[in-house]
């Protein structure tokens, strides 16, 4: 190897020492602060509800003593608090509602359920499916018309001596059912 080579190599590698030595290598930089701001979170409830009492589906006549394939209602109010930009929300109640009772038979029984909203401003009318509560249904009354349909029953009679459809002479209650607000994903606030 030559000399002016090595003495090359040599000053390279005294030049890097020095550099090392002679501190950290600094990048320009500026800097600035965003202010924060305070924010406060909307709301989305359903008030207590208003019943008027199971009758059967199209009359005014309380239930009493039903019949396999018998269809009683119930139709509820609601106030809506629903307070966000970008809220929306789905209403929903159960498919089935279990009952209890002296019921011999472990089946539950349909249910189906309508809604619609009243109240200023905004729209009003029928809610159909996949129809969202936004925060322009703030303040208004939400009315839910639930329906459940019984069960026609087994028929024993192979069993026993005389037709004994299971879902004759018992007592049973139906469970509670609920019916839901829930938040549902939009394009202004999709899940993360």
């Amino acid at each position: 190897m030559k000399k002016t080579t090595k003495g090359a190599i040599a000053a390279s590698g005294a030049a890097v020492l020095l550099m090392g030595g002679a501190g950290t290598l600094a990048y320009w930089t500026g800097s600035q602060t965003v202010a924060g701001t305070s924010i406060t979170s909307g709301e989305l409830k359903l008030g207590a509800p208003s019943c008027g009492g199971w009758v059967y589906d199209g009359t005014s006549t309380s239930v009493t003593n039903f019949v396999p394939g018998d269809v009683v209602s119930e139709t509820c109010t609601f106030g809506i608090t629903a307070i966000g930009d970008n809220l929306s929300a789905k209403v929903t109640a159960p498919a089935s509602v279990s009952r209890s009772g002296t019921d011999p038979t472990s089946a539950s029984a349909t249910v189906a359920a309508t809604y619609s909203l009243s109240g200023a401003g905004g729209a009003s009318g029928a809610i159909l499916d996949k129809d969202t509560i936004t925060s322009a249904d703030n303040a208004k009354t939400l009315t839910a018309v639930i329906k459940v349909s019984f069960p026609f029953g087994t028929d024993e009679s192979a069993s026993k001596t005389v037709n004994a459809n299971d879902t004759q002479s018992w007592t049973a209650s139906l469970d509670d059912l609920t019916v839901s607000l829930t938040q549902i994903q939009t394009a202004a606030n999709p899940a993360t």
